[in-house]
């Protein structure tokens, strides 16, 4: 486990700064800071990162969601740190997103002792960026009508849409790829080519894992919560109770806005954290906290936030119940074989890119998901 830790922040006016550091003896130095951050954004692509700096094996972790915050473990020198990279990116990753927060929350003692982590993204998460990246809505909603693309052709689309010259097509593409949503390679060596293998869908779900739950070891609250829950879905006429099956071409419509806005919080580690212990069962805001292992504070402002999202209710002042479930799931999509069929007998695309397509699919679902 780290002998050390040290959170920096690169601030455009001041810059380093040691935001926190354990224990409060470790020295440091101007050199270090800038090794230790300088490494970390150089080369390959990578969240967690091992470096030699000064005489110290120094872990670095930090994400493109928070840009000039890294996280700095001191690890061993005969430590086998193989079989803990996930744990490391695991820790870093909490005490990150805490410190963004407050750096005063980050307890780095009671983290390392406890191993406490926040998991790697889901990929729910992951497709919850494409929500909140137009140029990828954009690009999703192309491919769906395409099924598979030319980047070359998809970068003029997107730069006709958007009315702009320089247009970024590898961050737009970036959250259909980590996702899953996509997949681009060359074919036969001439083109680079976008596929769509996976389609997505946001929306709000029934509680029915707590709801089931509640009825089975909290009867005191189940009824109210019945209720909470059925007031959302189906209330009585002549309210209407939330649809998202409801066909809309209009981009400004309620269940798409929802939709953005069920993204964002997914997006959210603290506040997903929060939201996945309330998708097992109703808690307390002392539970929640005891098991996240998330300060109070941080579980209270996670809680706020989806209340006020129409997420989760109280019960008894201080039970919280989840009255709708954000979901993003993917599926198949099925539709973009007849596309494709139509698209090679107009020869819009060769027999080579649709035989790849179809491989690519094959491979995609017919592995466990």
């Amino acid at each position: 486990m780290p002998s050390a830790v040290f959170i920096l922040h690169l601030d455009d006016m001041q810059g380093f700064i040691v935001v926190k550091r354990y224990p409060t003896t470790f020295s440091l130095n101007e050199k270090i800071l800038n090794l230790a951050y300088y490494n970390h954004i150089q080369g390959e692509k990578s969240d967690l990162k091992i470096h030699e700096i000064e005489g110290m094996r120094i872990a670095t972790y930090g994400d493109a969601t928070h840009p000039g915050w890294l996280v700095c473990m001191v690890l061993a020198e005969d430590e086998d740190y193989g079989p803990y990279t996930d744990e490391f990116a695991g820790m870093g990753h909490l005490m990150l997103e805490l410190a963004v927060e407050n750096p005063d929350l980050v307890d780095v003692r009671g983290i390392l002792v406890n191993r406490s982590v926040i998991p790697t993204p889901t990929v729910e998460q992951k497709c919850a960026s494409i929500f909140l990246t137009p140029s990828s809505v954009l690009l999703l909603e192309r491919l769906r009508e395409r099924g598979a693309e030319r980047s070359a052709a998809l970068a003029i689309w997107l730069r006709e849409q958007i009315q702009a010259e320089d247009v970024d097509i590898i961050a737009a593409v970036r959250p259909l790829m980590e996702s899953g949503v996509v997949h681009v390679e060359m074919v036969q060596r001439t083109a680079e080519v976008v596929f769509l293998l996976a389609d997505v869908f946001a929306y709000r779900a029934p509680p029915v894992e707590a709801i089931k739950y509640a009825e089975e070891h909290m009867p005191d609250v189940a009824e109210e919560y019945h209720t909470l829950v059925k007031e959302f879905f189906s209330p009585d006429p002549p309210a209407r109770g939330y649809n998202p099956t409801l066909p809309t071409e209009d981009p400004n419509a309620p269940i798409v806005e929802d939709c953005e806005r069920m993204a964002s919080l997914i997006s959210k580690s603290l506040t997903y954290t929060v939201l996945q212990h309330l998708r097992k069962r109703p808690m307390t805001l002392e539970q929640v906290s005891e098991e996240s292992a998330l300060p109070k504070s941080v579980v209270r402002n996670a809680l706020w936030a989806l209340e006020a999202e129409r997420v989760v209710s109280t019960i008894r002042d201080d039970v919280w119940v989840l009255i709708t479930n954000p979901v993003i799931e993917t599926f198949l999509p099925e539709y973009v074989l007849d596309i494709v069929k139509k698209r090679v007998a107009e020869k819009e695309i060769g027999a080579e890119t649709a035989r790849r397509y179809l491989e690519l699919l094959v491979e995609k679902w017919s592995e466990p998901q």
